[in-house]
């Protein structure tokens, strides 16, 4: 009986006792549950803003595609006004067929009535001739050729034609440092020379993949792109800055250029979307500041 007091007693003071029983590295049970609770809180905040991000990114993409179909709603809404059209287009060009058949008819006329009058006019001048007793006139002299180019003139075409030849175009093909290849790309770019640009950055990324300036050459990339007003193609080259590099600075650049490139095709209320996702994500860059100021004037 006293050894099953003692049980009792022993127990009731390790429940009564204050604290937490501590392991063999003198933490608590408690608060390694309380570490394990706020690593699995943090883990679920990264995944319920993941869980954010691509449900902001299927809102745009079906709003993009809202858009894109009402305007194909509202060019042809139905089959059966693509027919009427067809019929339309088509009886337009009998008219235009018929118009045509009118003119060669005539033309042909024309030329048969011109032709006899001219062998008319000819037979009654030889008559004319012949009871004057005149002869007919000499045929007119042909036009003098045309005078030799002077020696002067020859030799000076001659050595523009040599000078033309012996120029050859620039070739950038040698070079393969990356900062030179960036510097040729943005003067080709400045120059006008898009084709270019675009040669020497699908080489560096070539030769260079996983460089740090890796992100830069494709944003230059997507902009001979948008330069040589290809807005489609533009916009998925911008699109693979944002995410292969969605940390650097020319992602923020890349989705601003992104709306410019809806607003070049005319779709406002799409370029409008990019530049408040800019805002957004990268609020304190120049190119939060530049969407703002699209945003104002829309």
């Amino acid at each position: 009986m006293s050894l099953q007091r003692s049980i009792v007693i022993s127990a009731l003071a390790l429940l009564t006792t204050s604290g937490c029983v501590l392991d063999r590295r003198g933490q608590s049970s408690t608060a390694q549950y309380e570490r394990e609770l706020r690593m699995q809180g943090a883990r679920l905040s990264s995944l319920e803003q993941q869980f954010v991000d691509v449900d902001t990114r299927l809102t745009r993409v079906e709003e993009l595609t809202r858009a894109r179909s009402e305007q194909d709603v509202l060019k042809l809404e139905t089959l059966e006004q693509v027919r009427i059209e067809v019929t339309r287009i088509r009886g337009e060009l009998e008219l235009l067929r018929h118009e045509f058949d009118s003119y060669t008819t005539t033309d042909g006329r024309v030329v048969e009535d011109a032709t006899f009058r001219i062998a008319w006019l000819e037979a009654r001048a030889e008559q004319l001739e012949q009871s004057l007793g005149l002869a007919p006139p000499p045929p007119p002299e042909p036009p003098p050729p045309p005078e030799p180019p002077s020696e002067d003139a020859a030799e000076t075409a001659e050595e523009d034609a040599t000078a033309a030849t012996s120029e050859p175009a620039p070739d950038d093909s040698g070079v393969t440092d990356p900062a030179e290849m960036l510097n040729l790309a943005k003067d080709h770019l400045g120059a006008g020379r898009p084709e270019a640009a675009e040669s020497i950055l699908n080489r560096f990324l070539k030769l260079h993949s996983g460089h740090d300036k890796e992100a830069e050459a494709l944003y230059r990339r997507a902009e001979a792109a948008f330069n040589q007003k290809n807005y489609p193609g533009a916009v998925l080259r911008f699109q693979e800055v944002i995410d292969g590099h969605k940390r650097s600075v020319w992602a923020a650049y890349a989705m601003y250029r992104q709306g410019e490139c809806f607003e070049a095709q005319g779709q406002k209320d799409n370029a409008r979307l990019f530049w408040e996702d800019v805002l957004r994500l990268w609020p304190d860059t120049k190119a939060a500041k530049m969407a703002k100021a699209k945003l104002k004037k829309k």
